[in-house]
């Protein structure tokens, strides 16, 4: 019998510790972006983990979150396609429409076919690629620019 109850109790801990290590995430979170900046030639899948999960529709008021978080999400493109798709493939974030959002609204112009073509680079195949490809593909071309395959 105490056998089952250390199995449950453990089993109970594992479950509830993933529950809460997913949803601790501060929406608009400045630092989290600031993380990104400075540590933008040396970036770990937890420091993106942690980025990407800020973004929120909440976020729109606070200015200063939205310009930089969104021009830190396009260096992150450009400079780190492949941990960016691997942490939207593996992390199960809630917000990823929100994301597909903000790549499709730059706040600055950027090379949409040298980052489109990094993104087609990554050796990963999922949807999240593809649906990123899309977002930065509709952004050029609403900015009038064609994508060269």
């Amino acid at each position: 019998m105490k056998t089952i109850q250390k199995i449950l109790t453990i089993t109970l801990t594992l479950t509830l510790s993933t529950s809460f290590a997913q949803t601790d995430c501060k929406k608009c979170d400045i630092e989290k972006v600031k993380t990104i900046h400075d540590n933008i030639d040396n970036l770990t899948f937890k420091m993106v983990k942690d980025f990407l999960c800020t973004f929120d529709n909440l976020c729109e008021t606070n200015i200063e979150f939205s310009q930089w978080s969104n021009e830190m999400l396009y260096k992150l493109l450009d400079k780190e396609p492949e941990l960016i798709i691997k942490v939207l493939d593996q992390s199960q974030l809630d917000n990823i429409e929100i994301l597909l959002d903000e790549i499709e609204n730059p706040i600055h112009e950027f090379d949409y076919q040298k980052i489109c073509e990094k993104v087609s680079e990554v050796k990963i195949e999922s949807d999240f690629k593809q649906k990123v490809l899309k977002s930065i593909k509709l952004v050029a071309d609403n900015e009038g620019i064609k994508i060269k395959k």
